[in-house]
């Protein structure tokens, strides 16, 4: 099933590569000598992908038009209201979009189940355009040319789609950070704060929803931010930093000029963050 609905006589090439669970990976190619206009609608609680591969595609919301280039990908999430727009695909064009529920995205930068999403959690949107990696478009360009059996259809495009997702946002050469929420300097800086909060209270470290409290962001955001801001989880990174303190310690005492042998009891980590670590990581 499309995500879109076609105004024009004749759409030269649509293939829906896989559907599911909010899920939607399509593929465009105009043949024609016309362009093809294409209804559309941009919702509140899903992220939408546009890979320009060949020519120009033009999203129209109403006099405000955004153009997507040969090898080009526009990123689109706007949690703060929908929008009805019309994607124009010029003639010799290819065009592979990608639609995916915020939930289903997220979960794909954390192992952790994620509250109900809603605009009241998220009021950032997100309007991004970049050139396209050659690694994407050597994945996507075979899509036009490759036959596949049907009996492996749905779990090789599948596995495309997490490619595709997967390279978009391990981009070493884009400026912006994986996590696309980590785009807004203000979440960027509430999660700066909650780590300098952490530190300065680590003898006797906040639990994640009283940090999240104190910062004013959504508890996984700050959970998610976090560790792809700072590469470990906040529970891993508080224990970190008090385990540190306390070898140092041990180091310092023991570097004094000590005559007797020392026997060091080891706390483990439970005794060292334990309301922080029951409140999850």
């Amino acid at each position: 099933m499309s995500n879109f609905s076609s105004s024009s006589l004749f759409l030269s090439h649509h293939v829906n590569l896989f559907q599911d669970q909010g899920i939607s990976f399509d593929r465009y190619e105009n043949q024609g000598d016309q362009p093809i206009l294409l209804d559309a609608q941009l919702r509140k609680d899903r992220i939408q992908f546009f890979f320009g591969l060949e020519g120009t595609t033009r999203l129209h919301f109403g006099p405000y038009i955004r153009s997507i280039d040969s090898e080009n990908i526009t990123f689109l999430f706007n949690p703060l209201q929908e929008h009805n727009f019309q994607i124009e695909i010029t003639p010799n064009t290819k065009l592979i979009t990608l639609f995916i529920p915020l939930e289903k995205l997220h979960k794909l930068f954390t192992t952790e189940d994620l509250p109900i999403l809603s605009s009241d959690h998220i009021q950032q949107k997100i309007y991004q355009d970049k050139p396209m990696h050659q690694s994407i478009l050597l994945t996507l360009l075979p899509l036009y040319k490759i036959q596949i059996n049907k009996t492996i259809e749905h779990t090789y495009y599948y596995g495309k789609f997490l490619e595709v997702v997967s390279l978009y946002f391990s981009d070493k050469e884009a400026d912006n950070t994986s996590c696309p929420f980590l785009n807004d300097e203000n979440i960027l800086k509430k999660i700066k704060e909650a780590k300098e909060i952490l530190i300065t209270e680590l003898k006797n470290p906040p639990t994640i929803a009283e940090l999240a409290r104190k910062v004013s962001i959504p508890e996984y955001q700050l959970k998610s931010g976090f560790k792809e801001l700072y590469g470990n989880t906040i529970y891993g990174y508080a224990l970190a930093k008090k385990w540190k303190l306390l070898v140092n310690s041990w180091m310092w005492k023991t570097s004094r000029s000590m005559k007797w042998p020392m026997i060091l009891v080891i706390p483990t980590p439970v005794t060292l963050l334990p309301h922080l670590k029951n409140n999850t990581e």
